[in-house]
C-alpha cells in the first residue's frame, strides 16, 4: 500500500446501542480462570468456556481504536494483559497469542481492503482470529518458499486444499487466516470463517506442554474463497508483516513472564502451608525458614524482571506501530521495526533463562510431595520449556550478535 493511502476505521453498527468498550481482565475473572488451570492441564479439559467469556467482554477488541468499537490500547497495555492471563492460565493466553498478532496486521495496520474493514467490525464483536499457515514439509530456511497448499482459480472464485499444523487457537476461533500460494508461486493469504464447508480443525497436539492450545492439525477440503477473500501483500502497509510477527514472538515471552509470576505465587503458597520440613532444617517451620524464605525472594525477583523485561519490548513496539499507521518514511520505520525485533529478541534471551530456572527452583520450596502427580506443579516448567521451544534462544543471540559487529539485519520472517 501506498504511503498516500487513506486509514479507514470501522464505525460501530448503526441501529445498534452503544457497546460497552472492550473489558479488560477483571480480578474476578483471573481469579476464577486461575481456581482450575492445573485441573483442565491434568484433565486435557480445553477451556471452551471461558474463551467464550472472554469473546463476550471483547477482550480481543482491546487494541481497536475506539472509533471501530475497540478501546484503544496500546501494545504496552495488551501485553500487560497477556502476562496477566498467563499468570492465571498460560494455556488461555498462548490461545490468544495468533489473535494478538494478526490484529496488529490486518486489525490495526491502515488499510483499504474491503474483506478487512468488514473483519474488523466483527473483531469489535469479540470474534477470535486464528491462524493456519505452517505446512510441515515447507522448505524454511533461506526465506519465503511457495507453499504446498494452493489457491486454484474456479470460475469467478478459488478452491482450496491443504494441511496446516501448528495451528494454536484455532480451534476456538471465528475466522482463520490461512496463508498458501496462488497458482504462479505468490505467496498469498485468505480470510475465512473457521466454520466454513470443508475446514476441519484437529485437536491433536501432543506436546508435553501448552495442552490445550489447539495448536495442531487444521485440514481444507476443497474449500471454497471468494476472489475478495484473498489478500495480497498490498493488503496492509510492508511493515506491518515484520511487526506482527515481532509481537508474536512477545506474547510467548509475556506468557512465560506470566508462568513466573504464577511461579511466585504458588512458592508463597506452599510455603506457608508446608506443615512438614527436614530434621536438619534451621527453623522448625517453613514459614521461619530463612533458606526457604530467600528462594522465594529469587523467584518474586524473577518474576519482577521477567515483565520489565517484557513490557520494555513491548513499549519499543507501539513505537514502530505508530510510524507505520502515521505513514513515516519507510527507512523510519525499518530502523523502528527492527529495534522493536531486536528488543523482543533481548527480552526472550533474559526471561527464559529467568524461567527456566524458575521452573525447576519451584520443588526446592516444596521438596518431594510437590512431585506428586495430582498436584501437577510440573505443568510450570513442561509449559515453560514447550513455550521456549519456539524460535531457540541461541538462534536470537546469534542474530544480534552478527547485527552489531557485522550490521546483518535481523530475520524479517518466521516471528523474530
Amino acid at each position: 500500500m501506498s504511503s498516500a493511502a487513506e486509514t479507514i476505521h470501522v464505525a460501530p453498527d448503526e441501529g445498534h446501542p452503544p457497546r460497552r468498550p472492550p473489558e479488560r481482565l477483571s480480578q474476578d475473572l483471573l481469579n476464577h480462570i486461575r481456581a482450575d488451570a492445573g485441573v483442565r492441564d491434568r484433565e486435557r479439559r480445553l477451556p471452551y468456556d471461558e474463551i467464550r467469556d472472554m469473546k463476550t467482554r471483547r477482550f480481543g477488541a482491546r487494541r481497536l481504536p475506539v472509533s471501530a468499537g475497540g478501546a484503544g490500547a496500546s501494545i504496552v497495555e495488551v501485553v500487560d494483559d497477556i502476562i496477566a492471563l498467563a499468570d492465571a492460565d498460560p494455556n488461555i493466553a498462548h490461545i490468544w497469542r495468533n489473535h494478538v498478532m494478526l490484529m496488529e496486521r490486518v486489525g490495526i495496520a491502515p488499510t483499504t481492503h474491503p474483506t478487512l474493514l468488514r473483519l474488523r467490525s466483527d473483531l469489535a464483536n469479540g470474534d477470535l482470529l486464528g491462524l493456519a499457515a505452517t505446512e510441515l514439509d515447507r522448505a524454511q530456511t533461506g526465506g519465503a518458499s511457495s507453499f504446498s497448499s494452493v489457491f486454484r482459480r474456479s470460475g469467478d472464485h478459488f478452491r482450496f486444499s491443504g494441511r496446516k499444523f501448528y495451528s494454536t487457537g484455532a480451534l476456538y476461533a471465528d475466522w482463520l487466516l490461512v496463508a498458501g500460494s496462488l497458482e504462479d508461486g505468490t505467496n498469498v493469504s485468505a480470510i475465512l470463517p473457521a466454520t466454513r464447508e470443508g475446514i476441519e480443525i484437529v485437536d491433536d497436539w501432543t506436546g508435553m506442554g501448552q495442552r490445550l492450545t489447539g495448536t495442531g492439525t487444521t485440514v481444507f477440503h476443497d474449500v471454497r474463497v471468494e476472489a475478495d477473500e484473498i489478500l495480497g501483500a498490498d493488503a496492509v502497509p510492508a511493515e506491518a508483516l515484520p511487526l506482527s510477527s515481532t509481537l508474536a514472538q512477545l506474547v510467548l515471552t509475556a506468557t512465560i513472564a506470566g508462568i513466573v509470576e504464577s511461579i511466585a505465587r504458588e512458592a508463597a503458597f506452599l510455603i506457608e502451608e508446608r506443615r512438614r520440613t527436614y530434621y536438619f532444617a534451621p527453623a522448625g517451620e517453613a514459614r521461619h525458614d530463612p533458606i526457604l524464605l530467600q528462594e522465594l525472594g529469587e523467584r518474586e525477583a524473577a518474576a519482577f524482571g521477567a515483565r520489565a523485561a517484557v513490557l520494555a519490548a513491548a513499549a519499543t513496539l507501539d513505537d514502530a506501530a505508530e510510524a507505520i499507521s502515521a505513514f513515516a518514511p519507510e527507512a523510519e520505520q525499518v530502523r523502528l521495526t527492527q529495534g522493536a525485533a531486536a528488543a523482543t529478541a533481548k527480552a526472550k534471551i533474559v526471561v527464559d533463562r529467568i524461567a527456566h530456572l524458575a521452573g525447576s527452583a519451584l520443588f526446592d520450596v516444596a521438596g518431594a510431595s510437590s512431585t506428586l502427580r495430582e498436584k501437577n506443579l510440573d505443568r510450570h516448567w513442561r509449559n515453560i520449556r514447550t513455550i521456549s521451544s519456539h524460535n531457540p534462544a541461541s538462534y536470537k543471540a546469534y542474530a544480534l550478535g552478527n547485527r552489531t559487529v557485522n550490521g546483518e539485519a535481523l530475520p524479517r520472517l518466521g516471528f523474530f
